[in-house]
């Protein structure tokens, strides 16, 4: 067997098993574009959730089957996101002064 024929029945292989790869990719890739959502029926179903929700909610205040009243704890809520954005604030402002702080301390000592 030369080299020329060699090389033939090595092209003949890399090229089959090319084409079979490329085929388990493309199957792969098809099988994802099916099972991927569609944006209508998810904003369709978000709104459907929406709905439920709201009508929950309704019903809970209908029925007062809570051991805070509504507005009290709507009230509660709303305080408790304003002091998790206030320490958040805090916290960003004390990371920004110690970042400065040691970003000073090396410019003193000649390391920055």
């Amino acid at each position: 067997m030369d080299m020329v024929n060699l090389l033939e029945h090595l092209w003949v292989l890399f090229i089959g098993l090319g084409s079979w790869a490329l085929n388990r990719i493309t199957g792969k890739i098809d099988i994802l574009e099916k099972e991927k959502a569609d944006g209508q029926a998810t904003r369709m179903e978000h709104q459907n959730m929406a709905t439920l929700v709201h009508e929950l909610d309704r019903r809970v205040d209908e029925n007062q089957h809570m051991s805070v009243g509504r507005g009290e704890h709507k009230s509660d809520v709303t305080a408790l996101h304003l002091r998790i954005n206030d320490i958040e604030q805090r916290k960003a402002e004390r990371i920004k002064n110690i970042r400065t702080h040691i970003s000073d301390s090396k410019e003193k000592n000649g390391n920055g």
